[in-house]
């Protein structure tokens, strides 16, 4: 007996350049019912959530770079997301679609049933979603740890570690002259406070490295990295005591986005459309006053399943 798990992915263009695949034209595509199993739906209300990614983050990047600083940073590995609109990613909403997870024995990918249709959120998905470079595998970034790196050394002379509040401030105040230098800030600052953050909040000694070597940057696998760490964050969600609350890490946003893709009813009360690009979480502008969780659940996932 087979079951219709409906795919997000129906931009084959982009899929098979990224994946070399030529199969991904299919928006139905039938699975083994036996690969997924039904989990009971948990009625959480009052749960508090935190998240490291600050995609508003982007809007200190737009007045930090000069327009030929964009230039160039459009040329780098995270250049589209300058034509983001900043937005404050809902909360609420993200842990109303987790609400409606179902368990799945493969593990690059997490499921949601929602109107007995299921939506499957895998790395094609992210990938068209996101438009970030890089899956091959991870490698390690080299340097002695006695030694202070360059960017470091040379726009905060007086400090050992350097936190993400700090670089924040740093883009907030100045204005580079050394274009080179602007755009590497910018990457470095990109990574850790918008797509990697970690939980220690500071920007990780091995990123100022990469971030000044134009080569090594562009061939990490920041579409690998952010995947995993994203996909991990999503099925721990409900794991533990939920009376403290959970925290999403890696890029949740990437999830909104395909919720909002998918479910014409979140859309309408969270979100409104404003183009038809790739990568997808350029298409979207999110509404700063959010539903409450019940009127989401009531209200956003009412409506049929995109198809």
């Amino acid at each position: 007996m087979f079951s219709i798990f409906y795919i997000f992915i129906d931009f084959v263009n982009t899929c098979s350049h990224l994946f070399g695949s030529k199969n991904l034209d299919l928006v139905f595509v039938s699975f083994s019912e036996n690969d997924y199993f039904i989990q009971e739906r948990l009625d959480t209300f009052h749960v508090r959530i935190q998240e490291r990614c600050k995609l508003e983050n982007l809007a200190v990047l737009q007045e930090f770079l000069t327009d030929k600083q964009k230039s160039l940073f459009q040329e780098s590995s995270f250049g589209s997301y300058l034509d983001i609109q900043p937005f404050k990613a809902p909360l609420q909403t993200i842990h109303s679609l987790l609400m409606y997870r179902v368990g799945t024995r493969y593990e690059e990918e997490i499921c949601f049933k929602i109107n007995d249709k299921f939506l499957r959120f895998s790395v094609e998905e992210f990938a068209v979603i996101t438009g970030l470079d890089g899956w091959g595998d991870k490698f390690t970034v080299d340097f002695n740890p006695k030694v202070t790196p360059r960017l470091v050394k040379k726009y905060f002379p007086k400090q050992g570690a350097v936190s993400n509040a700090d670089l924040k401030h740093f883009l907030i105040d100045h204005k580079l002259k050394d274009d080179d230098d602007a755009v590497k800030l910018a990457n470095i600052f990109f990574v850790a406070s918008i797509l990697l953050p970690n939980r220690a909040r500071s920007v990780p000694t091995y990123l100022w490295y990469l971030g000044d070597d134009e080569s090594s940057f562009s061939l990490y696998p920041w579409a690998r990295v952010c995947f995993d760490e994203t996909l991990k964050s999503l099925k721990n969600a409900f794991q533990g005591n939920l009376n403290t609350g959970y925290e999403l890490c890696g890029f949740p946003v990437s999830l909104l986005i395909f919720a909002l893709e998918c479910l014409p009813g979140l859309a309408a009360v969270t979100a409104t459309k404003v183009g038809d690009q790739m990568p997808k979480i350029l298409n979207w502008k999110v509404k700063k006053c959010q539903p409450h969780l019940s009127t989401l659940l009531s209200n956003g996932f009412t409506r049929s399943v995109s198809s």
